[in-house]
């Protein structure tokens, strides 16, 4: 007869379900390989949920653990209310843009377009954030000339350069630049720039363009 009956798996004896909670003494990252502090004995490679929290357990952690019998899994890491540790293992994106036009460009590198669209969310203290970009712009100097663009993060920046951009005539530019932030604290504001550097001045004409993207990824490395 097939019972829908569950009270038998948690009552008394050698095949009931348990619940316990232990500590991990060693964490392998790469392969999972641990062993965990329960009840004043030692646990060795139990397995885990296959959850976001596999790569970034470590010796100190507090995990849950579900037992039926002789077989032991790690449910999973636990983290009271408000703790610092809250969403250790969590991930998440965030994405910014600016654009400018009509713009002069000078023979030094000014920032001409930017976003404080990324701010690190309160649990995260690691991004990797990619910005991309590009520029438009018109020669109306007297000389050929060059144009060169610079895209960034919080201090990171990545470059491009066009050379010999006739008189009268618009050249364009394109930059990226991959940056990677740890110690970060959550309300951070990530700002991304785009730059541009003639080789002469250039007025400010409607055609001259900027615009600039980035992507992030947070984590948390508690």
């Amino acid at each position: 007869m097939i019972t829908d009956d569950l009270s038998t798996l948690f009552a008394p004896g050698p095949e009931a379900v348990r619940f316990r909670q232990g500590t991990i003494t060693a964490w392998n990252p790469n392969t999972g390989a641990n062993t965990v502090s329960v009840a004043g004995g030692i646990l060795t490679d139990v397995p885990i949920l296959n959850t976001g929290e596999a790569i970034a357990l470590k010796a100190g952690h507090v995990v849950g653990l579900l037992a039926f019998g002789s077989t032991w899994f790690i449910l999973g890491r636990i983290t009271p209310t408000g703790d610092p540790n809250f969403a250790a293992a969590s991930v998440d994106f965030g994405s910014a843009g600016a654009q400018v036009f009509n713009f002069a460009t000078s023979t030094s590198m000014v920032v001409k377009a930017s976003s404080n669209e990324l701010v690190v969310p309160d649990w995260a203290d690691e991004a990797i954030v990619h910005v991309t970009g590009g520029c438009c712009v018109v020669n109306n100097s007297a000389v050929i000339t060059n144009v060169a663009m610079e895209v960034g993060c919080f201090g990171g920046v990545g470059g491009g350069l066009i050379q010999d951009i006739p008189i009268g005539r618009m050249g364009s530019v394109s930059a990226s630049s991959r940056n990677l932030f740890t110690g970060l604290s959550g309300g951070e504001v990530l700002t991304v720039t785009g730059a541009a550097q003639a080789g002469a001045a250039f007025t400010a004409v409607g055609s001259n363009s900027m615009f600039v993207h980035a992507t992030a990824v947070y984590k948390s490395n508690i």
